[in-house]
């Protein structure tokens, strides 16, 4: 599925705590470990920025806080719209 959210295994975040002060947003935990088994079994999600592998992500806004998305945009990568027909014919 084109819009299905992916979460990267080993980073939690948190919603801030009432007593904090409104410049904190939250907090995030990242198991290093996990993070990097997660990445191993999902190198399709890294891009490439001047020779480095990148994992991108898309800070959200939920019901229980922040929290992060993989960003899965490919660029030049066109969505079929939903119920599209293919038709393979030449004619």
């Amino acid at each position: 599925m084109a819009n299905e959210k992916v979460y990267a295994k080993g980073i939690r975040t948190f919603p801030k705590h009432e007593k904090q002060p409104s410049f904190v947003l939250g907090a995030m935990v990242i198991t290093i470990a996990e993070l990097n088994d997660w990445v191993k079994q999902n190198e399709q999600y890294l891009t490439d920025y001047n020779g480095q592998k990148q994992l991108k992500f898309q800070i959200l806004q939920g019901d229980k806080g922040i929290n992060l998305v993989v960003d899965t945009y490919k660029a030049g990568a066109k969505a079929e719209p939903a119920g599209a027909k293919t038709n393979d014919s030449p004619f």
